[in-house]
This record gives structure tokens, C-alpha cells and sequence, in this order.
């Protein structure tokens, strides 16, 4: 009977140490946070998860992690970080730019307050828009942003270019000149306004404005700190608005100048064969004279 006893005192005092035990691991748990619901609950296992993801190359996988970081953590500090993973996924890996809007017009949304990120917002969906022949929502985005008194006069300056860009694409001329002249008037680079120039120049003469349009080249070709792209594009450019004005010598001239320097010197070749035959039936062309009859008092 003692015997059984303290067998049973035993078993009662393992049992007892086994609860103290047990009781102390559960409150470590609590304390610590037990490791299965940190995985389902902490954000930042979302964003390691997401990261091993793209190592496995698992986009999936990467992109159902990042989304699930945003819809978890609506104030979460790293969302502008996760909102361009997204963004590099859709526009780098997967090439889905439609996805790429999507994500862009949430993202103008709820950064609006920011100024700095809602104008490199409006100008990554406006080169989006534009490359999908959506001219109307592009340039309501260059619109906002050259309105914006944040950008700086550089920024502005390019961003009037693609508005002029996405007007003439939607056949608004004279819009399209407008913004150009404002452009002009903007404190910029040497290279910038020379970028401006030329493409005034190349609005004006797609309306067949040729003798504006002469005078922008030459302002492009000729303002300080033309950039050797630039001043080639232009010099081209200028030879095209020559022609057009049956200035076949000065035309030549001018794609002579170039023929070393532009990308492509076969298409300089071609241009200056043609204008020498341009020129050729041009001299052999006969004077029609007009009868006396005809003429006019």
C-alpha cells in the first residue's frame, strides 16, 4: 500500500511539474508571439515571402504576396516599396502593361498628397497612355503635371513636349504649337530649349508652316549647348522643310553635312541621289511661255 502510494505521490508531482512546464511555454508563446501566427499575421513575413518568391522566379507567387502586404497594412510604410515591385513585375517580367495602368491609377489615388510621388505617378501612367494610343487620358496627365507648380521648369519642359505630342495625335495644331512657345519661355538648359525648338519646328512643319519652321531648326542647330543627336535630328529635319521649298542645292547641302553623323547613311545617300535628280529634270524642264493672248493688261 505505501508502495502505491508514493507511486501515485510521484505520478502527481511529475504531472503537476509537467502543467508548470507546459503553462510556461504557452506563456512564452503569448508573450513572444507563437511562430505559426506570426507567419499568417505579421506583414513583413508577406514581403520575405514575396522576395523568396522572386528568387524561385515564381511572379505568382511574388505578385499574390505583394498584394496581400496592401490589402493587410492599408497604412503600411513600406507600400510604396511594394507598389513598385508591382510595377516592375508588370512592366519588366511580365510586359502586361494594361495590369501596369491599373495598378498606376490606384496608386494616384492614394499617393495624391504627395507631391513628389503623384508627379513620377502621372508621368510613368502618361507614357503608358500614350504608348496605348489613349491620347485623351496622356494628356489630361501631362496637363495636371505641367499645371502642378512642383515641377521644376526641366520636368515642365518635357512634359509640354509629350503634351504637344499627345495634342497633334489628336489633330489639336494650334494646342500643339502652344504649348511649344510656352516651353520656350521656361528657364532650361541650353539643350533643353534646343530640344523644344526642334520640336516646334517639326509641328509647324507637319501644318505646312515651312518658313516657322525653317526659322525653329535654325534656332535649334544654333542654340548653345545642342546636344550632337539633337543638332543632326535637326539639320535633317531642315534639309526635309529645304526640299519642300524646291531648295534643292541647300537641301544637299545640309544632308552632306550630316552624312557621317546620322544614324542611318544609306537614308542620306537615298536623299541626296533623289534631290540631284530632283535638280536634274528641274534644269530640263523647259519655260512655258504664255502666249500674248493670254496674258493679262
Amino acid at each position: 500500500m505505501n508502495g502505491m502510494a508514493e507511486h501515485a505521490k510521484a505520478g502527481a508531482g511529475a504531472t503537476a511539474l509537467f502543467l508548470r512546464v507546459a503553462a510556461a511555454v504557452v506563456l512564452c508563446l503569448v508573450l513572444a508571439g507563437c511562430p505559426w501566427d506570426d507567419a499568417r499575421e505579421n506583414p513583413k513575413t508577406d514581403l520575405s515571402l514575396a522576395e523568396e518568391a522572386l528568387k524561385e522566379r515564381d511572379t505568382g507567387d511574388a505578385e499574390m504576396y505583394f498584394q496581400r502586404y496592401l490589402r493587410k497594412n492599408p497604412d503600411g510604410v513600406e507600400r510604396w516599396k511594394v507598389w513598385q515591385n508591382l510595377l516592375d513585375l508588370c512592366l519588366n517580367i511580365r510586359q502586361d502593361k494594361a495590369t501596369a495602368r491599373e495598378y498606376l491609377e490606384i496608386m494616384l489615388v492614394e499617393f495624391s498628397a504627395d507631391g513628389k510621388k503623384r508627379r513620377a505617378i502621372q508621368q510613368q501612367l502618361a507614357g503608358l497612355c500614350d504608348e496605348a494610343r489613349d491620347h485623351a487620358r496622356a494628356a489630361s496627365l501631362w496637363e495636371a503635371l505641367a499645371a502642378d507648380p512642383g515641377t521644376d521648369d526641366e520636368t515642365k519642359a518635357a512634359t509640354y513636349r509629350r503634351l504637344s505630342q499627345a495634342y497633334l495625335r489628336r489633330l489639336e495644331f494650334s494646342a500643339a504649337t502652344d504649348v511649344l512657345e510656352m516651353c520656350l519661355k521656361l528657364s532650361v538648359s541650353g539643350a533643353t530649349k534646343a530640344d523644344c525648338l526642334y520640336s516646334l519646328g517639326e509641328v509647324q512643319m507637319l501644318t505646312e508652316n515651312l518658313s516657322p519652321a525653317q526659322k525653329a531648326l535654325e534656332a535649334s542647330i544654333a542654340t548653345a549647348g545642342v546636344t550632337p543627336r539633337r543638332r543632326v535630328l535637326a539639320t535633317f529635319m531642315l534639309a526635309d522643310v529645304l526640299e519642300q521649298q524646291e531648295r534643292y542645292d541647300e537641301a544637299r547641302a545640309l544632308f552632306e553635312s550630316i552624312r557621317s553623323e546620322y544614324p542611318n547613311e544609306k537614308v542620306i545617300e537615298q536623299r541626296i541621289l533623289y534631290l540631284k535628280d530632283k535638280k536634274s529634270k528641274a534644269s530640263a524642264k523647259p519655260d512655258v511661255q504664255v502666249p500674248p493672248r493670254f496674258n493679262r493688261p
